[in-house]
């Protein structure tokens, strides 16, 4: 079946620019983009078309927790460790409960939908079956998605801390029953260093191998944080070298935050060809400290974006790509002889689009982030309701929504073709 839209479409194939393309009518077919025209080709001139106005690629998130939806804005005025133990801990808990997990994992599906985030990285808790819930609920949704029940074995409470066998058990179990479902796939999940045994991670290390999985976790978010895994892994040379040693660091693994990392970690990261997931929300609310985005962008190490809901504050993506640059700003007039540099919100746009999509492709999903001939089409239709008196151009209203707008100005969410 072929599709024809028509509209004003924006995107990022690189970040270096937006690249606008007015009055273009796109063909799709079988949910990808077959081309983009200045005018419907003759061939379909006998189908409709349908006007989308501003059209840009659906986002994507890179980092998110699904049980910590129902926190966002509890006890940011903590730092991180003191936050886990008081407020997400406790709250991941409840999640052993099924009938609770039913309960509130469809508003969190829901709650990504209505802000446009159509592909994400996700995060459960300990519990399987509650985690594979979530699942449920995103495919339901019509969501594309990676989904990890999470690994802790030490340093957690009781409530959440698991056996290692019994954890390395659950895991293989978890993503055999993942198998079920078509556009949400398993991610191995090692919480963070702290709150694991090397025993257990170079179990998933080798889980990870064995069955070519995705990995996600934690990296440097705070310095109280980094210390602590220097005590507790003395023989690894840094806390990067430690997720390395284990087999957990390599082009599939996901590493949030990496803000406080040597010039050898992010050498070997780039290495590796691992990705650091930016989350500036999160890292301001919980004063974690900025990540030096710039100089990996630079520096050739693959960067991503997320909302790391529950400390970030916010599901929509849209609001990362700001704060991005935000903090890139506010990094360069902190430290000014640091040879930080200002991000271009070009640049922004393209991790919660193009350079996020990189993740899916390959992965058992098709190329998605742009519009490209071959590509998934995945897309929001952006109307700001604004007179036409104004006369704006659509790369200004690009600019003004990202800014300024939300979700009610996202009229039409496509994803591989499908109108969700």
């Amino acid at each position: 079946m072929i599709n024809l839209y028509k509209g004003n479409f924006i995107d990022t194939p690189t970040p270096g620019e937006f690249r606008v393309r007015e009055e273009s009518v796109a063909v799709v077919e079988e949910g990808k983009l077959i081309s983009l025209e200045s005018q419907v080709p003759r061939e379909y001139a006998s189908l409709p078309v349908r006007d989308l106005g501003l059209v840009i690629p659906s986002f994507i998130d890179l980092h998110v927790h699904a049980p910590q939806h129902m926190q966002m804005g509890a006890g940011l005025d903590l730092g991180l460790l003191d936050w886990l133990d008081n407020h997400t801990f406790p709250g991941e808990t409840r999640f052993a409960n099924e009938d609770y997990a039913r309960e509130l994992y469809p508003l969190f599906a829901k709650e990504l939908l209505r802000q446009g985030s159509l592909r994400s990285v996700v995060y459960g808790t300990i519990h399987g079956k509650s985690t594979l819930i979530l699942a449920e609920a995103l495919e339901k949704a019509g969501l594309t998605a990676f989904v990890g029940k999470i690994n802790m074995d030490q340093n957690a409470p009781d409530s959440l801390k698991e056996e290692t066998e019994e954890s390395l058990r659950e895991s293989v179990d978890f993503c055999e029953r993942m198998a079920a479902h078509e556009r949400v796939r398993p991610i191995l999940t090692p919480r963070f260093a702290p709150s694991c045994t090397e025993k257990l991670m170079k179990g998933l290390g080798e889980l990870a191998r064995k069955k070519d999985l995705p990995v996600q976790s934690h990296l440097a978010e705070t310095r109280p944080e980094a210390r602590w895994v220097s005590e507790l892994f003395p023989k690894s040379r840094s806390y990067t070298h430690v997720y390395d040693d284990c087999g957990l660091l390599g082009p599939g693994s996901l590493m949030a935050h990496g803000i406080y990392l040597s010039d050898e970690e992010i050498e070997l990261i780039r290495e590796r060809e691992a990705t650091l997931v930016h989350c500036p929300s999160a890292n301001i609310n919980l004063s974690s400290g900025i990540m030096p985005l710039g100089r990996y962008l630079d520096g050739g190490v693959n960067p991503g974006l997320g909302s790391d809901v529950g400390a970030g504050h916010t599901l929509a993506m849209y609001r990362a790509v700001v704060q991005a640059v935000q903090v890139s700003k506010l990094l360069r007039v902190m430290e000014p002889e640091g040879n930080h540099r200002t991000i271009k919100l070009s640049e922004a746009f393209y991790l919660a689009t193009m350079g996020n999509g990189r993740f899916f492709t390959g992965r058992g999903f098709e190329p998605c982030g742009a519009f490209e001939a071959g590509m998934s089409f995945d897309a929001l239709a952006i109307d700001l309701e604004l007179p036409k008196a104004v006369g704006m151009s659509p790369l200004n209203q690009l600019e003004r929504f990202l800014y300024s707008g939300d979700d009610r100005h996202i009229k039409t969410r496509i994803l591989a073709g499908r109108e969700l």
